[in-house]
């Protein structure tokens, strides 16, 4: 009976109609501008404080008292506390929003990579599941962690949810819930502290409705 229950649940769940709000986290400090960075942990950039005011002015308040899902970065972690989530709210760190491990080519930039390996950056563009960063995460992989966590949100009880991670995460994941290719990651222009809002509807479809950008600052080639 209590397994049935479970089951009744899960699949109202996954239907009913839900709010999303993601938030790739602010600015870090400009030295690392136009490199790829991973699972390097980094503070935040007075920039990126600063960007946090214009966060708060713009998140609807249903999604501070709703379900929080943030990546267990240190950049992730400063911003959730910066945010000031009241104390009600229900907040988990998932490592399956963390950003890609880019093994060896962690800290390196474009145009570094392009002479040392060119033939690796067009498996990375063109999303080549095959692809594996050297020392680092496939493509395959991450691609699994993407779909791992949508399936978190599409089986939530909960009707408001805000995801707080990385630009290449969430590139990935609004492909996803756009039932879009994963290699269309690059047609979204996630700068530091962009929000974006998706209703999820009861048949599962979801509908992006808003996207707000409070930085022009692009950090690097990729999204992340």
């Amino acid at each position: 009976m209590e397994e049935c229950q479970k089951s009744v649940l899960f699949k109202t769940s996954k239907y009913m109609k839900k709010s999303l709000c993601l938030l790739r986290h602010p600015n870090i400090s400009p030295e690392y501008s136009g490199r790829y960075l991973g699972r390097k942990e980094v503070s935040l950039s007075e920039n990126g404080i600063e960007e946090i005011g214009k966060i708060k002015e713009k998140v609807q308040d249903k999604f501070l008292k709703g379900k929080v899902y943030s990546s267990p970065s240190k950049q992730c972690r400063e911003t959730f506390e910066a945010l000031g989530f009241p104390n009600e709210s229900k907040h988990e760190f998932k490592d399956e929003l963390q950003e890609l491990d880019f093994g060896n080519w962690e800290g390196r930039s474009f145009s570094e990579l392009a002479e040392l390996n060119l033939e690796g950056l067009k498996k990375f563009a063109d999303f080549s599941l095959s692809f594996r960063f050297p020392n680092g995460e496939s493509l395959r992989e991450f691609q699994s962690r993407v779909e791992i966590f949508k399936e978190y949100i599409l089986s939530s009880t909960d009707s408001n949810i805000f995801v707080l991670s990385h630009g290449g995460f969430l590139s990935t994941l609004l492909c996803s819930l756009l039932d879009l290719p994963h290699s269309f990651y690059t047609k979204f222009k996630l700068s530091p502290s962009t929000l974006i809002y998706l209703d999820i509807h009861k048949n599962g479809q979801a509908i992006l409705t808003d996207l707000i950008r409070n930085s022009s600052i692009r950090r690097s080639e990729w999204p992340g």
